[in-house]
């Protein structure tokens, strides 16, 4: 098993933090958003110089914020993307700036993807933990916008002790609904940044059901089921087909989608409102900043992402674990928990 490695020379996909700017509360917000823009965040010409770099490495651009759509200028960054052929997906906050008029002007645009939030599933659930009433209507109204559209749709569902038992409720909702547009639901577990610290973990019994539940339901789910934060979910799956009779290595090969190896810092990277560049979303170890540094550079030759791409360096039960270069752990839930992101995943069931 340890003859298989795992490492991106460049980034799949670059997230950029486009604003800080939100109207809503969200109880796990990482960014910790606030209501209005700051005047620290990339201007337009620093976006299409970023856009560039990107297109050029030949990686997707994912655009999140807080609210891209508290942005006046997104659409002329969009309409720069669509023209230098940069592939963009779009995280909109389904709040009611997320009008169908301008859902229906990122497609004009050449978005590849929406990717919407959904953490309940009823208003009461969404709501509460949106923290701004309405919220769970216009996340139905967005991805009946996308379905009417044919915007395929990413929904990103937290898992805490708090959204445990919406899980399954929004699975169903979803398949039940409105797949089309879904094409991916990705479930978030949770790292404790931001609001986040705030919240409670699930115990290692309702990580491993949620785990079961996500595996029997892949088998014959429209769309296609995936973790983020939770890689041990990668060793999960192959150990359920091994049980099955499986060959390991065939099952490695079959299931590249999966996107074996650490994730944080190796097939992604992400970058603020403000340009500076991290590993990932929730690993919050400042690289370098876009105003003064190459993209490809950082991610390539950065001693931080070295390390990060070196799963022997890593401790613990994830340095032991025979599974490490199809897994890796969680490098943000490590660093979040331990302050040492090499140190082991706290949420491992193994």
């Amino acid at each position: 098993m340890n003859d298989i490695e795992f490492i991106y020379n460049k980034p799949i996909n670059v997230y950029f933090e486009i604003t800080i700017a939100c109207d809503l509360k969200c109880k796990h917000c990482r960014a910790e958003a606030i209501s209005e823009r700051s005047p620290e965040e990339l201007n337009f010409e620093e976006i299409k110089k970023l856009a560039d770099e990107i297109r050029q490495m030949g990686s997707h651009l994912v655009i999140s914020g807080g609210d891209p759509l508290k942005r006046e200028d997104l659409f002329d960054i969009l309409e720069y993307t669509k023209n230098i052929r940069l592939p963009v997906a779009v995280t909109p906050t389904t709040s009611p700036l997320a009008s169908f008029e301008k859902i229906r002007k990122m497609k004009e645009a050449g978005i590849y993807a929406l990717g919407i939030s959904l953490d309940g599933s009823n208003a009461e659930a969404q709501d509460n933990f949106r923290g701004v009433e309405g919220t769970f209507e216009n996340s139905m109204k967005v991805l009946n916008y996308a379905k009417e559209l044919n915007i395929p749709v990413q929904v990103n569902t937290t898992f805490t002790k708090e959204t445990l038992n919406e899980i399954k409720k929004i699975y169903y909702l979803l398949e039940n609904n409105f797949s089309p547009p879904v094409k991916r639901w990705s479930i978030f577990f949770l790292i404790p940044v931001g609001r986040g610290k705030e919240l409670n973990h699930p115990s290692q019994s309702e990580i491993k059901e949620i785990l079961e539940f996500l595996y029997r339901k892949s088998k014959q789910s429209t769309f296609h089921i995936t973790t983020t934060e939770a890689p041990f979910y990668k060793v999960f799956y192959i150990l359920k087909e091994m049980e099955k009779g499986k060959i390991y290595k065939t099952l490695i090969q079959k299931n590249r989608k999966m996107a074996f190896g650490v994730r944080d810092g190796n097939g992604v990277i992400f970058i603020s409102h403000r340009g500076d560049i991290y590993p990932a979303g929730f690993l919050p170890l400042k690289l370098g900043n876009i105003r003064e540094n190459e993209l490809l550079e950082i991610y390539v030759n950065h001693p931080v992402m070295k390390k990060l791409k070196n799963v022997n360096l890593l401790k613990g039960k994830c340095g032991k674990c025979e599974f490490k270069k199809i897994c890796g752990g969680s490098r943000s839930r490590a660093y979040a928990m331990k302050k040492d992101y090499l140190e082991q995943d706290e949420a491992c069931f193994l």
